[in-house]
C-alpha cells in the first residue's frame, strides 16, 4: 500500500515531460528528446498543472514560456533530479560500477578512438569503458554520458571544452587503384555531411588549392565517413581521407597517399563534459590519456 505523501506525487513522466519543456522551451524539441509525440507531452504537462493546480506555461506558436509559478517549480524539480544523479552515482560507486561512458561520433569512435583502446586498456587494466557511437547531441542531463567527442567549435553552456586537434584531407586510394596510372581518372568518392559539409574541404577545394583541372568524373558519394573510407580500402574510387581517421589503414598498406597538398578542415574536434565527470575514478585519467592521443603526430 502506498503512503498517503507517496500518492500525493505526479508522475514522474510528466514531471520530465515538463522539466525537458522548460530546458528546451519548446513541446516540438521536448517531444524530440524524450521520443515522443508533442499531443503526448502537452497532455502530460496539462495533467501536471491540473495535478498542482497552477498554470505552468504560457503557450505561444513559438515556444513556451515558463509562468512565475512554473519557474518555481522548475528549480524544486531540477534540485531533485539533481538529487536522483548523485544518488545513483553514490549507488554504483557502492556496487564498484564506475565505468566511464563515452559518446562520439561514429567515425572518429570507429576509425580514431576505438584502434588505440588497447593503449589505454594497457594502462588501466581494471577501467570499465563504454564506448556509444551516435551523431545526435549528447544531452549528458539525460543520459548516462561522461565523455562527448564532437566536432566544431560551438557554446557547450555548463559544459568544459577541451580542444583535441584538426584534421587534415588528402587524396587517397587502395594500392592496386595507384597501379593504374593517373589517378585523377580514376572514381572519386564524396562525403556528404549535409550542413556540415561547409567544414571538410571536398574535390573542388582540393582540385582548386593543387592548381589542377577538376575530372568531370563524379563517382560514389557516402554519408558517413566510415563508409567512404571501407569504399576507399576496397578499390572503389580515390578518397579525400581524413588523415587522423585513416592512420591504421595507411600503417597497414591498405591505403596509400597519392597527392599533395593536405588541406585543414575549417573546425576541430573537441572533447566536452560536465564537471561532475571528473569526480568519478578514472575519468581525468582518461581526460589525459585522450588528450595525449590527439597530440600525438599524425602518420
Amino acid at each position: 500500500m502506498h503512503s498517503p505523501s507517496r500518492a500525493r506525487l505526479p508522475k514522474l513522466s510528466a514531471i520530465l515531460a515538463f522539466e525537458t519543456a522548460a530546458r528546451t522551451g519548446s513541446l516540438a524539441r521536448a517531444a524530440d528528446t524524450l521520443a515522443l509525440t508533442a499531443a503526448a507531452v502537452s497532455q502530460q504537462i496539462r495533467q501536471l498543472e491540473q495535478h498542482l493546480g497552477i498554470t505552468l506555461f504560457i503557450r505561444a506558436k513559438s515556444g513556451v514560456t515558463l509562468t512565475e509559478q512554473g519557474a518555481d517549480y522548475l528549480a524544486y524539480v531540477q534540485e531533485a533530479f539533481e538529487t536522483l544523479r548523485v544518488a545513483q552515482q553514490h549507488v554504483e560507486r557502492q556496487r564498484g560500477k564506475q565505468a566511464l561512458t563515452v559518446f562520439a561520433l561514429p567515425a572518429l569512435a570507429s576509425k580514431w578512438l576505438n584502434p588505440a583502446l588497447g593503449d589505454w586498456l594497457a594502462q588501466c587494466p581494471d577501467g570499465d569503458l563504454r564506448l556509444h557511437a551516435t551523431h545526435a547531441a549528447v544531452d549528458f542531463a539525460h543520459s548516462a554520458a561522461d565523455f562527448a567527442l564532437c566536432f566544431g567549435d560551438q557554446d557547450y553552456p555548463l559544459l568544459e571544452k577541451v580542444r583535441l586537434f584538426q584534421d587534415r584531407v588528402q587524396p587517397v586510394c587502395s594500392p592496386a587503384l595507384r597501379d593504374r596510372g593517373d589517378w585523377t581518372q580514376l572514381p572519386l568518392i564524396h562525403v556528404d555531411w549535409g550542413k556540415e559539409s561547409q567544414f571538410l574541404p571536398g574535390w573542388h577545394e582540393w582540385f582548386t588549392a593543387a592548381d589542377r583541372m577538376p575530372p568531370a568524373r563524379r563517382g560514389l558519394t557516402y554519408n558517413l565517413t566510415s563508409l567512404a573510407i571501407d569504399a576507399a580500402v576496397q578499390g572503389r574510387g580515390v578518397l579525400l581521407g581524413q588523415r587522423r581517421l585513416i592512420a591504421r589503414e595507411l600503417a597497414e598498406g591498405q591505403l596509400v597517399t597519392l597527392a599533395e597538398p593536405a588541406l585543414p578542415l575549417s573546425k576541430p574536434y573537441y572533447v566536452v563534459y560536465p564537471p561532475r565527470t571528473l569526480e568519478k575514478p578514472g575519468a581525468a585519467a582518461f581526460l589525459g590519456w585522450l588528450q595525449a592521443l590527439a597530440l600525438a603526430a599524425s602518420t
